[in-house]
């Protein structure tokens, strides 16, 4: 039988991820130059990047000061997106392994139990 937490947890999980509305791939980065005038080294900047891998490529856009608050809330909205996927992946394979006979589970204990094995010490 499937415990009714698990279930329970998933619904949730399910449910606030209905509520993100929007949301934006990749990461904001905040650069800074160094610049020399004679002898003097200038800092320019901060500039902010938001920067994500597509097709096999980086691709960068310069975000402007204006732009900066909704682009980072859309990074960290996909950020928690992400993270709401992971866990509800790890509860429905949870569940599956929970239905799986003792057979079954015997053979393919690595992948079901948490990490059991001990670690080794450098």
């Amino acid at each position: 039988m499937i415990s009714l937490t698990v279930q329970q947890e998933r619904a949730r999980i399910l449910e606030e991820m209905a509520h993100i509305d929007h949301l934006i791939r990749g990461h904001v980065s905040q650069q800074t130059y160094q610049k020399k005038c004679g002898e003097e080294t200038r800092t320019q900047g901060p500039y902010f990047l938001l920067q994500r891998r597509e097709n096999g490529k980086n691709n960068c856009q310069r975000v402007g000061a204006e732009e900066l608050e909704a682009i980072t809330t859309g990074v960290e909205a996909y950020a928690r997106f992400q993270e709401l996927t992971q866990r509800y992946a790890l509860l429905t394979e949870q569940m599956t392994w929970n239905e799986q006979s003792a057979g079954v589970k015997k053979k393919f204990q690595r992948f079901w139990r948490a990490s059991s094995r001990k670690r080794r010490s450098a």
